[in-house]
């Protein structure tokens, strides 16, 4: 070991080699992160640094300042960092910033869901809004201060978006999906018609309690054009009712969009003229009123050409 050891300084005090090694100490030593490192652990002398001078070349190799070289990483997604350990210097590797910020997006995507929707207002966005009447910018207005509210972490009801066929209700609810998307709330945009049609799919596996607890407890739910779908007590009793009821009871808003008012969405969940199936329909609007505000889209069905 020692004849190896000698050989090795025999090649480093040549004069070619010994300058170029000079020339590395310099730029390694003069590296912004690596003299912060330095002054923040003034403890390390210099025959610590010597020993630590490939952990040091190592890190600035790979950073431009306090941001990692893409092209040098020793490992894509991740930046070197100084330490010491146990009295040495040593180099740990953590995520990049643009790594977070992509497995942030990530997450994002399985916290927004958007199920059963057309691909036009997957991408909505209130800048886009038609603002050429007033009721479209009572609604925009409104729909500001839902998120205002719910930024500040306080209780807010849901809005309750009706109107003709085409007045740009999906428009609006999906633009508000895709702002709390932007705010990192958890939040599901569900077609209540294809909604319905897959939990009676869903009702005849094992997997249905786990997906009427995703609608139950996400922070935000959203009902796009309810009073569309094939109504039976099942979907009224058993599915809205129970999701309805549980969100109401942890005050976790709803909001929706719908063709029917309020007074024709409880003729809708009513079914029948029996007195039962009346109350029933009742007990859930009373759910639905108490816990949104209700917003009118007036107008023309903008759909039309």
């Amino acid at each position: 070991m020692e004849h190896i050891q000698s050989s090795i300084e025999k090649i480093l005090n040549r004069p070619g080699v010994a300058a170029s090694v000079r020339a590395i100490h310099e730029r390694v030593l003069s590296h912004p992160g690596v003299i912060v490192f330095l002054r923040t652990h003034p403890e390390i002398d210099q025959r610590t640094i010597e020993r630590g001078m490939l952990k040091l070349n190592e890190y600035a190799e790979q950073m431009d300042g306090h941001q990692v070289i893409e092209k040098k990483a020793v490992i894509e997604g991740y930046q070197p960092v100084l330490h010491l350990e146990k009295g040495q210097i040593m180099v740990a590797y953590e995520k990049t910033q643009a790594l977070k910020d992509r497995e942030n997006e990530r997450a994002l995507e399985k916290k927004f869901k958007s199920l059963f929707l057309p691909d036009e207002v997957r991408d909505a966005n209130f800048s886009d809004f038609d603002l050429t009447t007033t009721d479209r910018k009572l609604a925009l207005r409104a729909a500001s201060q839902f998120l205002n509210t719910i930024r500040s972490n306080e209780q807010v009801k849901g809005l309750y978006l009706h109107g003709s066929f085409g007045v740009g209700k999906t428009y609006l609810l999906a633009a508000i999906g895709n702002a709390l998307k932007k705010e990192r709330i958890a939040t599901i945009l569900v077609h209540a018609p294809g909604f319905v049609s897959e939990a009676k799919r869903r009702i005849r596996s094992d997997s249905f309690d786990t997906f009427l607890e995703s609608f139950q407890t996400v922070p935000v739910l959203l009902i796009d054009d309810i009073g569309a779908e094939s109504i039976s007590p099942w979907v009224r009793d058993e599915l809205f009712g129970i999701i309805l009821q549980y969100r109401m009871m942890h005050r976790l808003p709803t909001l929706f969009s719908s063709n029917l008012s309020y007074d024709e969405l409880e003729l809708h969940f009513g079914i029948t003229n029996d007195q039962g199936d009346k109350l029933k329909a009742m007990r859930l609007m009373e759910r639905i009123r108490t816990t949104t505000n209700p917003v009118e889209f007036l107008g023309e069905n903008r759909r039309r050409y």
